[in-house]
């Protein structure tokens, strides 16, 4: 029988089995697609961004603030922050490094809504509690370019 797989729209032919199956009767044409609808980012065949995604989810819920992206919505991450110029390095460790990956709310109070997020280091997201006057110069730089876009 062929099917549309809810995540990806691609056609398949589904033969039976559980690994194509959920409770609520859904197919998907691969685990990659059925781990996306279930949150299992844990996987070692999982993106960072899917992983940011995941990790974002939660904080939202746990810290009530309003959510509303998909893993498609979290930007790809880049070689270098963006504020700090700092090379990205994701780490193996549970604890985050000043290098690492961050979702960054652009504008706080709207949340992680599509268009207001994207990825800079730990340490600039960070940057506002403990900030030398270097970092600080670099982050109204980004700023500037930012409100001179509105």
């Amino acid at each position: 029988m062929e099917i549309i797989c809810p995540i990806c729209k691609k056609k398949f032919v589904y033969k039976g089995g559980k690994s194509h199956f959920d409770r609520n009767k859904n197919h998907y044409c691969s685990r990659k697609c059925q781990n996306i609808i279930h949150g299992l980012s844990r996987r070692k065949n999982q993106t960072k961004e899917y992983k940011i995604w995941c990790s974002a989810k939660k904080r939202a819920k746990l810290n009530k603030i309003r959510f509303n992206l998909f893993p498609e919505d979290i930007p790809k991450v880049p070689k270098y922050c963006p504020i700090l110029g700092i090379e990205l390095k994701s780490n193996n460790i549970s604890s985050p490094l000043d290098s690492s990956p961050s979702l960054d709310k652009i504008f706080p109070k709207k949340g992680y809504v599509k268009g207001n997020v994207r990825i800079i280091s730990n340490r600039a997201n960070r940057i506002k509690s403990d900030a030398t006057l270097k970092e600080l110069i670099l982050i109204l730089k980004d700023a500037r370019k930012i409100y001179e876009k509105i």
